[in-house]
């Protein structure tokens, strides 16, 4: 009786044995994919391309303003003194602020990719533990991987910035203002909206003229 309780123990020992070595295989394999030295290039990658294509939209920004702010400051007369020195000032700042955001979201979008990895991990690694064999662990693993870096080269990029410049100063709209004023008073309206050559404000002199 006891020649049989110890032949099923050795039996049970080496069951349990192999499916800790599975489990090590398997762990192992999906280590070894998620920790591939090429992984961290594919981050620095996704990083930099995001962040170029922010920095563009940056550019255009910017281009745009400043453009805006060159005609109102020659609209209004301001060009070259110290208002545009000042407004210049701030255009440049929103600029460097605007750089970076962009900047920021390329670190988003790399370090967005490097925790999806990590949830897939261990994600994998539990399965790992339920007796998941290596081969199929390290084929898992590596389609993980590719479905992570698409999902968040898609995410990285989805979005505009919106408009970084906001701090730009009142001179372009002042601009504006007086752009709309000046076409007022030339289609015969001044700033209440009266009419041009005093017809209908005189109106009572002139009757009061013709009265007897």
């Amino acid at each position: 009786m006891g020649s049989g309780s110890n032949k099923a123990q050795k039996q049970a020992q080496q069951a349990e044995d192999e499916r800790q070595a599975q489990i090590k295989a398997s762990t192992d394999a999906i280590n070894a994919i998620f920790s591939d030295p090429a992984r961290e290039q594919q981050y620095a990658d996704l990083a930099k391309s995001t962040t170029d294509y922010y920095t563009g939209d940056v550019n255009r920004q910017q281009d745009i303003n400043a453009r805006k702010l060159q005609f109102a400051l020659a609209r209004s007369g301001q060009a070259g003194g110290s208002e545009g020195a000042y407004q210049g000032k701030v255009l440049g700042q929103d600029y460097s602020k605007a750089l970076d955001v962009a900047a920021q979201r390329g670190y988003q979008a790399g370090a967005g990719a490097r925790q999806a990895d990590e949830q897939a991990r261990t994600q994998m690694l539990g399965l790992a533990q339920t007796g998941l064999d290596a081969t199929t662990a390290a084929q898992e693993a590596s389609r993980s991987l590719q479905s992570n870096l698409l999902a968040s080269t898609s995410a990285a990029t989805a979005n505009q910035l919106g408009d970084l410049f906001g701090d730009l100063g009142d001179v372009y709209q002042q601009s504006q203002n007086m752009k709309a004023l000046r076409s007022g008073q030339m289609y015969g309206y001044g700033p209440f909206y009266q009419p041009m050559y005093g017809i209908g404000s005189n109106t009572g002199a002139v009757s009061g003229a013709a009265s007897p």
